[in-house]
């Protein structure tokens, strides 16, 4: 983790009265060790979940997936995160501001795989619902490098919820595109 993800994440942190869930399958999961591995972790993420096989993410989401990999899957993982967040908040922080965040993705792998390299990011709060979509040139990125910039796109999210922007930058190639859903 680069000192810019880390000062982020301190502020992130520091910021109380923000806290939620984070669901991430298939892509992401560096946003998870960095968040984890700074102090004060307990005062923005209430639980986290890695469904990584389809029928795991079923179970979690209590229904069949229809497209495993899309932002309406992400939308539907950060439904569910919230109504996580919900019930695990305790009684005396009625104030505060609950989001739940789903990330889905389909990135370099080990094997031929049709399709774009890709990532579906989702952040619900009780007043918003905002998604991103990540592409990548698949011939020029291994999956250590996309994992990064999807990682850092979830720390982004996350900071943008407590009110903090100041966004860590993605590097992303020419024919790379972050696209804003709201």
């Amino acid at each position: 983790m680069n000192a810019d993800i880390e000062k982020l994440i301190k502020n992130i942190h520091s910021t109380i009265g923000v806290k939620g869930s984070v669901v991430i399958t298939g892509c992401g999961i560096n946003s998870l060790a960095w968040l984890f591995s700074v102090s004060g972790t307990s005062n923005t993420i209430l639980t986290s979940y890695v469904p990584y096989s389809k029928n795991s993410l079923q179970e979690f989401l209590e229904k069949k997936l229809t497209h495993h990999v899309s932002e309406e899957e992400a939308i539907n993982m950060a439904e569910k995160a919230y109504e996580k967040s919900e019930s695990f908040l305790d009684q005396s922080e009625n104030d505060t501001k609950l989001f739940g965040l789903g990330c889905t993705g389909a990135i370099s792998t080990n094997r031929d795989r049709k399709g774009e390299d890709r990532a579906h990011i989702a952040i619900k709060t009780s007043t918003s619902l905002d998604s991103f979509s990540l592409y990548f040139d698949k011939n020029n990125r291994d999956r250590i490098s996309e994992d990064i910039i999807i990682s850092k796109q979830i720390i982004n999210c996350i900071a943008n919820v407590h009110g903090i922007n100041n966004n860590i930058p993605l590097n992303l190639l020419e024919n790379e595109k972050l696209q804003r859903s709201h």
